[in-house]
């Protein structure tokens, strides 16, 4: 079974997988396909035994680990925890569920449906809404400071000139007045850091979905994170593997 970022999943006989592709013969056929492993969460075998996983999938148990929460069995129990641990033995992948001082126990990863952390969660949208903000101040500033490039001036004066705009007046390092666009600087970026945490609260970020309780349901939300450096990274091994090829 190989399930998608969205919750669906596919049975099917597996072929081959490479740097790019997931070639398989889905259940009843008799035609081989493939699939982009870029579209696929999670891979597995019917003797619970992960194959393929995605970057994604480990983001997420890097984040909900060390955190309290509650975790969902597809069989329809719950469970709270005060902390939890991951092993990513692609055997035997288990989860270690600490229910309490004193009691704690181990259940296979295939056996959840989702878990829901508490929302210390929302740590990882403070960082992206400062870094999205903040990056976007520095890359409009070299773009504007590119745009008005004089050849005939010197370079360390023109750089200092463009970007001591994004400081406020500091006598000790020469900056004798707030630069203009330090007022937005320092607005924009507190904003964006709550947009992004009330985004991520109302699309529900402290829940992670797992096993889907049926092939043709979805997830309640995608499981897929965006990054700039994964995709920069799995671009790269692309060109790499083609290149090899």
């Amino acid at each position: 079974m190989f399930v998608k970022y969205n919750g669906l999943t596919s049975e099917c006989f597996i072929d081959s997988i490479n740097e790019e592709y997931l070639f398989y013969i889905a259940k009843d056929s008799v035609d081989k396909d493939s699939v982009l492993l870029s579209d696929i969460y999670y891979a597995y075998n019917d003797f619970d035994r992960l194959f393929y996983i995605s970057w994604s999938f480990e983001e997420n148990l890097r984040r909900i680990q060390n955190t309290t929460g509650t975790v969902y069995l597809i069989n329809g129990d719950s469970t709270n925890y005060i902390n939890i641990q991951f092993n990513k033995d692609m055997i035997n992948p288990e989860v270690f569920i600490k229910t309490g001082i004193k009691t704690s126990k181990y259940i296979s990863i295939f056996s959840i449906e989702k878990i829901r952390t508490d929302y210390s969660i929302l740590d990882y949208s403070v960082r992206r809404g400062f870094y999205y903000s903040y990056y976007s101040f520095l890359i409009s500033t070299t773009l504007d400071l590119f745009s008005k490039w004089d050849s005939k001036r010197r370079i360390t004066p023109q750089i200092w000139d463009n970007y001591n705009d994004l400081f406020p007046g500091i006598a000790t390092i020469g900056l004798q007045k707030t630069g203009v666009t330090y007022e937005s600087f320092t607005t924009i970026i507190p904003s964006s850091i709550l947009a992004s945490m009330i985004y991520d609260f109302f699309k529900k970020k402290n829940i992670f979905h797992f096993t889907p309780i049926f092939a043709s349901k979805k997830f309640g939300r995608g499981m897929k994170i965006f990054s700039f450096k994964q995709m920069f990274n799995s671009q790269l091994k692309k060109i790499v593997f083609k290149f090899r090829k």
